[in-house]
């Protein structure tokens, strides 16, 4: 008799593994996918004709303004009292910096422009108000 003639070579393919594997890596982009958010999350105002600008910490600064009312510079708290220093010193270290609003859809109007106003006390020219583009195909169709 033979050695091993009565065992035959398998030849399906074990899954097992590859589910387990593709499990882990769901669950892994499960939890970093809430963490690459940049920033402070806010529901933004919608707009029209809204154009693209710089996301780059090198080139922009960011001021936060949640539904709350508690402001952010990057992504980290300051005090309103706060806010004109904080400014000042981010545009003495790089004047070439644009100030950059993103408030939330609910925070009163009076809100952004005391923000736009300390932005002007610390040097900034201007602001670029960040809003989301309402994307409207029938609008597009009857304005062209």
């Amino acid at each position: 008799m033979e050695i091993g003639s009565d065992q035959s070579l398998k030849s399906d393919i074990n899954v097992t593994p590859l589910v387990d594997v593709m499990l882990v890596m769901l669950i892994i982009f499960m939890l970093v996918t809430p963490m690459l958010q940049k920033g402070v999350g806010v529901s933004l105002p919608k707009a029209r004709n809204v154009q693209g600008v710089s996301d780059s910490d090198n080139e922009v600064v960011t001021v936060v303004v949640t539904e709350t009312g508690q402001l952010y510079l990057g992504s980290q708290p300051v005090e309103r009292s706060r806010l004109v220093a904080a400014l000042r010193l981010r545009y003495h270290e790089n004047p070439a910096l644009q100030l950059q609003i993103k408030a939330d859809r609910d925070v009163h109007y009076g809100t952004v422009k005391k923000i736009v106003q300390a932005g002007r006390e610390a040097g900034f020219r201007g602001a670029a108000l960040i809003a989301q583009e309402i994307k409207d195909e029938a609008g597009a169709r009857t304005g062209g």
